[in-house]
């Protein structure tokens, strides 16, 4: 069962798990924290690990007009101020590997290490249109979405998308669609926020991700002092999905435990 925590008129939904140096993990767009439930339990011996449901998503709040980076970083804090954690390791995929990268540029004394995975945020990311329909209107346009961002047999699922789909409209994150679009226009880009990041760094990306080519590792990588890339193979924008034990093998070696 999920813990809560309300930051002012918002409900942050988080699971926690196992004991030792906090780590928080922050999904992308279309996912949620149950995709992180096998990284947080490979953590689980030698960390606390908070999988977060990011505001918008998932068993978290669906309301305000600003669901921005900003906000989202600010609600990160606020769940290290709830546990009284001084500084934690962040983990980020995709928009959350942009959340998590806002939270280290703006509170550089609130991280210990930083993990980009396969994040979205930068200027490119707005031009041109979109390879694929990120608001699906059916299941046939879900399974679509889920076969661009999933490289593995996982996409096969039988019924996956029609379930995906059916849990899109239920859970209310259709219906914020356009405020959820505002926010991310209204983000600071990551140009203008990793230069700007302290934190010991790695930047990991799926070697085969079709959202994101994986050249951009290196490229972001370049942004962030003294920071480090790696691709995750057989993997695409999903690593933890693709090939979870590339993935949790390449976190725990660059947190430990």
């Amino acid at each position: 069962m999920a813990d809560h925590l309300t930051i002012d008129d918002k409900v942050l939904a988080y699971n926690a798990v196992g004991s030792g140096s906090p780590v928080v993990i922050i999904h992308g767009v279309g996912g949620h924290k149950e995709d992180w439930a096998g990284v947080a339990e490979a953590l689980s011996s030698s960390h606390r690990v908070f999988n977060i449901d990011m505001l918008g998503f998932g068993e978290s709040s669906k309301t305000g007009s600003d669901l921005s980076m900003p906000v989202q970083a600010d609600a990160v804090r606020a769940l290290l101020d709830h546990h009284g954690i001084a500084r934690a390791d962040v983990i980020g995929n995709s928009v959350g590997g942009w959340v998590a990268a806002t939270f280290a540029a703006t509170y550089p004394d609130r991280i210990g290490r930083l993990i980009l995975i396969d994040a979205a945020g930068f200027r490119a990311m707005f031009e041109g249109a979109p390879p694929v329909n990120f608001d699906p209107g059916d299941a046939a346009e879900m399974d679509a979405l889920i076969r661009f961002v999933i490289n593995s047999p996982v996409a096969d699922t039988p019924g996956l998308a029609e379930r995906a789909f059916e849990a899109y409209v239920a859970s209310g994150e259709k219906a914020i669609t356009a405020t959820w679009g505002q926010s991310l226009f209204a983000s600071p880009r990551l140009e203008e926020v990793l230069p700007r990041i302290t934190a010991p760094s790695l930047v990991l990306w799926g070697e085969g991700d079709r959202l994101f080519p994986s050249v951009l590792a290196g490229v972001f990588a370049a942004q962030i002092p003294g920071a480090t890339s790696q691709l995750v193979p057989d993997a695409g924008h999903f690593p933890q999905i693709d090939n979870p034990a590339a993935t949790i093998a390449a976190i725990k070696g660059f947190l430990g435990g």
